[in-house]
């Protein structure tokens, strides 16, 4: 009753004078209550927008796997055929190259002159090609060789939420077994090795393919695409089959890898640290094929656009420093300097062949 014979001003005067503490605190109450209940529900939020995320993560960590996989198996469609077979005249050459490598060590490798194979002028082998992806192979083979047998079967329990004939594309059928030699894979000679790093490597270059998309894209949508498309595409497909032991298929998984950190280091300015591992992956392409050349104008041309955009800072400075000259001129020079000693060995044929001494 009161409030219709006074004026809307002078009813909120009396309502929030110091006489009108019950009501104050009534409202100050409410006002609590009302944060409670918004903080109560942004947290039920948050909680289902955790799970939401999480579950849609695991599903595209499960695709990009399952691409891995696809290029791992899709690319041993003629061991069950042939075997497992180095095919090709490089790859024959390569696994020479490597076998050399393992019997005779380091020292004889790179001062090991081939009169025979490279008849009449012979070839000084192990400074003329890139000896990378015959230092990785018998690496891993040397791995195989230490390492201790054993096994595991994946409990049924966990196949059964599997689909139906999953368990075939496992390893091993579901029996992962590792050591020298196990009941679904043959004995790890270097043979074998060398047939299998195609394989291997393509799976890890799907996989930092993936990462590399999803960096530049800020969409993991995109990384996981990309992964499906790489995995199966003709191009690296018909240089990295079982067999294939040549330089592009152990190259693209450097060459992925070199990219996926280059663009990390650069994200913001304190990223520039990864650029060492840009560096070291680099120093892996440089070592293993010429091609190596298009990483390094593509990373330079890239730091030049950054620039042109404005998006230059301190971070980006330091990181093409590290990798630039650090990393990868350092591998240039001091690993293989694979363009000058083949000038060297030219001028040497041709000298021969006119009869110079």
């Amino acid at each position: 009753m009161f409030s219709r014979f006074c004026s809307a001003p002078l009813l909120d005067y009396f309502l929030t004078t110091p006489n009108s503490e019950g009501s104050m605190g009534s409202k100050s109450a409410q006002k609590k209550k009302d944060d409670v209940t918004e903080s109560r529900e942004n947290v039920l939020c948050m909680i289902i927008r955790f799970l939401f995320d999480s579950v849609v993560g695991m599903i595209k960590l499960v695709l990009v796997a399952g691409s891995c996989l696809w290029a791992y198996r899709v690319r041993l469609g003629g061991v069950p055929v042939f075997g497992y077979m180095i095919h090709g005249f490089d790859p024959t050459f390569n696994f020479t190259a490597a076998r050399y490598l393992a019997k005779k060590g380091w020292y004889e490798f790179f001062r090991w002159y081939d009169y025979m194979s490279w008849y009449p002028l012979g070839r000084p082998v192990g400074t003329t090609i890139y000896p990378g992806m015959q230092i990785f192979s018998v690496w891993v083979w040397e791995a195989f060789q230490n390492m201790p047998k054993g096994s595991y079967k994946i409990p049924k329990e966990i196949l059964a939420y599997l689909p139906s004939g999953a368990a075939k594309w496992l390893p091993g059928h579901g029996m992962l077994e590792w050591g020298r030699a196990g009941k679904y894979a043959p004995e790890m000679t270097l043979n074998n090795v060398c047939v299998m790093t195609g394989p291997w490597l393509s799976a890890v270059a799907t996989l930092f393919l993936a990462m590399t998309a999803a960096e530049c894209s800020e969409s993991t949508g995109v990384g996981v695409v990309a992964a499906f498309v790489f995995a199966g595409i003709p191009a690296h497909l018909m240089r990295s089959m079982a067999g294939e032991f040549d330089n592009e298929a152990h190259a693209m998984a450097w060459f992925c890898a070199t990219f996926y950190f280059w663009c990390r280091s650069v994200r913001t300015h304190r990223s520039w640290p990864w650029a060492v591992f840009a560096g070291a992956f680099y120093t892996f392409s440089v070592a293993t094929w010429g091609g190596y050349i298009f990483v390094n104008n593509l990373i330079g041309l890239h730091a030049a656009v950054i620039v042109a955009l404005g998006g230059y800072n301190s971070g980006v400075y330091r990181a093409y420093t590290l990798w630039c000259s650090e990393e990868g001129q350092l591998s240039q020079r001091r690993l293989s300097r694979p363009g000058q000693i083949r000038a060297q060995c030219s001028l040497i044929a041709v000298r021969f062949v006119l009869g110079f001494p």
